[in-house]
């Protein structure tokens, strides 16, 4: 479903999806794109759980920050 763009802007592990970039237009297609295909799969989103445009996260016990 992601696979064609795993590893150019999108890094999935089980549950947890990490889109980054440093081009915020760039970042907000990507985004669609990824919620996009999320809904045509029917995978539930809980955008409770969901961080947008952060430039620190924790994503699978990893800290990964924009420096």
């Amino acid at each position: 479903m992601l696979g064609e763009h795993l590893d150019e802007f999108i890094m999935v592990y089980l549950n947890n999806i990490i889109i980054y970039l440093e081009s915020e237009e760039e970042h907000r297609e990507h985004i669609k794109w990824v919620l996009k295909r999320l809904q045509e799969e029917k995978m539930l989103v809980v955008i409770e759980k969901c961080e947008f445009f952060t430039r620190k996260t924790n994503f699978v016990r990893f800290i990964i920050e924009l420096g």
